[in-house]
Formats: C-alpha cells, sequence, structure tokens
C-alpha cells in the first residue's frame, strides 16, 4: 500500500513538471524561470570561468549575461554562491550546450544515487521509494546537487568499515558544499576511522588545492565574501519560501522574529550535534551514519528542500521499521520534500521535523544495541 501511495505522489510530481514545460519556449518557462532551474546558475559559472572570468563568477550582471546563452527569454538570476571546488567540475560541464550539460548532470548523479541506494535499502522493492523520493524526483526540475551529495555521503558510508580510505577519497567530494560536510571529521574522529579520516583530509586538501591552482587561491575569500550575500536569500527571504528547507527559515516564513528564529535554530543544531556525537560515540556505522546524516541536515541554515536527499540516505541505513516510531521517521524522511508543494498551503517546518525523527531513531538504534567497543588505533 505505501508503494502504490509512493508512486501516485511521485507521479502527481511528474504530471506538474511536464505541464510546467509544456509551455517553455527558448528553454525557458513561462514564469520567467529556465528549464532545469537552478542547474543555469552552475553552467553559467563554469562558462564564465572557461572564458577567463572566475574572479567575476559571484557579480550577478556578469552571471545573468551567460543565463541568457541558455536561456534566452529568463527573467531571474540564479546567483553563484558555491566555492571554487564546485567551480572547478562546472567548468567541465561548460564545455557542453547547457542542455546537453543538465542531461548528463542529471543522468550521472541520479545513476550514482541509486547506485548508493541499492547498496544501503534491503532488496530491490525498496527502491521503489529511492525512485519514488520527492526530494529526488523534483531534482528532475531543478537539477541540483542533492543527489550527488546524497549518492556520495551514502557510498561513502556504505564503504566505510570495508574500504576506508576509498570512504574517506569520497567524503572529499562535499567540499563542492561544506556546509553539508561539516560533522564528517567529527564524525570520523569520534568513533575512531583514522585512516578515513587521514584520506578525507588528504583528498579534500588535494582539491582544494587543485581549484585553488587553477581559478587563483583569491577564489576563496571572494566565495567567503560572498556568503553574506548567500545568507540574505534566507534572512530576506528572497525567493520562493516554501523552497526553504531550514528550520531557521521555516521560522521566518511563519512570521517570527529573525532573533527569535535565530535562536531557536542555534538551539536545535546544537542540541542535534550533541545527540549526533553521542551517537557516534556509542553506535555502530548503520545508526551513527543516519545521525550523521539528520544532524547534519539540522546545522546550516542555509537549506532547501533538494538536499533533504541526504536525509532518505540516512533513514535507509537504519533499515525496515521495527516500531511504529521507525515507520513515522520513515514516511517524514521519505516526505520531507513535499514542504515544497505543501509550503504554499501550510508553510509548516516539515523538513527540519524529518531530520529529527530521524536523529532521534537513530539515537534509540545506539541506545538499544550493545556499547560499540572503543577504537582501536588504525596505522
Amino acid at each position: 500500500m505505501l508503494e502504490i501511495g509512493a508512486m501516485l505522489v511521485a507521479g502527481s510530481i511528474l504530471a506538474a513538471m511536464l505541464l510546467r514545460v509544456a509551455g517553455a519556449h527558448n528553454m525557458t518557462l513561462s514564469s520567467g524561470q529556465p528549464v532545469f532551474g537552478d542547474f543555469i546558475a552552475f553552467w553559467s559559472a563554469g562558462r564564465a570561468a572557461l572564458d577567463g572570468h572566475a574572479e567575476q563568477v559571484h557579480d550577478r550582471a556578469l552571471i545573468f549575461s551567460y543565463h541568457k546563452l541558455a536561456s534566452p527569454d529568463v527573467r531571474f538570476v540564479a546567483p553563484w554562491n558555491s566555492p571554487p571546488t564546485f567551480l572547478l567540475p562546472m567548468a567541465g560541464f561548460a564545455l557542453l550546450p547547457y542542455r546537453l550539460a543538465a542531461l548528463l548532470f542529471l543522468t550521472l548523479s541520479g545513476a550514482l544515487y541509486l547506485y548508493a541506494a541499492r547498496k544501503l535499502l534491503p532488496d530491490a522493492r525498496a527502491l521503489i521509494f529511492a525512485v519514488t523520493l520527492p526530494a529526488a524526483f523534483f531534482h528532475i526540475g531543478t537539477v541540483q546537487v542533492g543527489l550527488l551529495v546524497a549518492g556520495v555521503s551514502a557510498l561513502a558510508l556504505h564503504w566505510l568499515d570495508r574500504r576506508p580510505r576509498a570512504a574517506g577519497a569520497l567524503v572529499a567530494v562535499l567540499a563542492i558544499k561544506p556546509h553539508l560536510a561539516v560533522l564528517w571529521p567529527i564524525f570520523l574522529a569520534l568513533s575512531g576511522r583514522w585512516r578515513a579520516f587521514a584520506a578525507a583530509a588528504f583528498a579534500t586538501f588535494a582539491f582544494v588545492l587543485l581549484a585553488g591552482a587553477v581559478f587563483g587561491f583569491d577564489a576563496y575569500a571572494r566565495f567567503f565574501e560572498n556568503l553574506l550575500s548567500s545568507q540574505e536569500l534566507i534572512s530576506g527571504q528572497r525567493i520562493t519560501t516554501p523552497a526553504y528547507a531550514s528550520l531557521y527559515a521555516n521560522l521566518l516564513d511563519l512570521g517570527v522574529a529573525q532573533q527569535i528564529a535565530t535562536l531557536l535554530h542555534a538551539i536545535s543544531a546544537l542540541s542535534a550535534v550533541g545527540v549526533a556525537a553521542w551517537v557516534f560515540l556509542r553506535a555502530e556505522r548503520a545508526p551513527a551514519g543516519a545521525a550523521l546524516c539528520a544532524a547534519t541536515l539540522l546545522v546550516s541554515p542555509y537549506l532547501f528542500f533538494y538536499d533533504f536527499t541526504l536525509l532518505a540516505a540516512g533513514a535507509a541505513l537504519l533499515g525496515a521499521p521495527r516500531d511504529r516510531f521507525d515507520l513515522a521517521a520513515l514516511i517524514f524522511a521519505w516526505g520531507a520534500a513535499l514542504s515544497l508543494p505543501l509550503g504554499y498551503f501550510a508553510p509548516l517546518p516539515l523538513c527540519p521535523v524529518a531530520a529529527w525523527l530521524v536523529l532521534i531513531n537513530a539515537m534509540r538504534r545506539a541506545g538499544i544495541a550493545a556499547p560499540r567497543p572503543a577504537p582501536a588505533l588504525q596505522p
């Protein structure tokens, strides 16, 4: 019955997206937004870098001029807010025409996501939930990085104790979105996985050096200078508010004063880190990995619906539900990104609630299990 419901929801999402695309002209939707959504920012920044304008990728006017090459009738600016580590692969994709680059990026990231999901899920039938996951399905329209982040994180967690160095090297990919990698060093250190920690540190350092060598190390200074502008997207509610997925942004959308929203988000974030650290110290890979994914999505105020593909990876690590709370956590993790359409009618903090349910469930599993033995130092 749950499978049928999941397929009906996915079918409805697909039908809505097809209706939007049906009215597109010159790769632009009737709303003035580009076909393939946020990917236009990635492609535009990559093309600007290829044309020798890497130092100007945070300039909205320049980026908009490249938007026009991809989607001539576009009326909105999709700013580039990512670090040079992400600009590096995007310059490669920008060698292709916009449409082909978007389809290739979506195909590759989707394949990685499904491959990782198959590794974590108990059987092929469970893949129905991975395929119909709203947070994943919405990527057909927005072509964002949620599939890539979830796939990399899930595969790294799957390999963690089998191939620790490969897992650590995979973690370095998350340097494209540093706010979604912030808890990985804590997780690896507290769980005593030092080979993975060393591999992640080395690969991340190499990735950062390579991007700096290509674009100039002052590109990192410009990225940090642009962070205030990025945060103003949230604090100023400057894009469609149901797209936001952090507790901070959801509270602002509900009309809560900014100081109160900041305080409540900080309390939630610090509590989540504390709970996750306890799980990291006590639990085996699966509950600890679930806690890592859930707590990551409770820390940053800069989150969007597509980021919650990562929460599904955490929920998958916990396996089949054992009781009603398990089932509720799984359902919320699956449906968290439905906050996007539902937010127009009831702007409730569905995403942070879902993340807390998965985190609490990971804590329950860690509490039930026997304490993990203290890890031996790895050479």
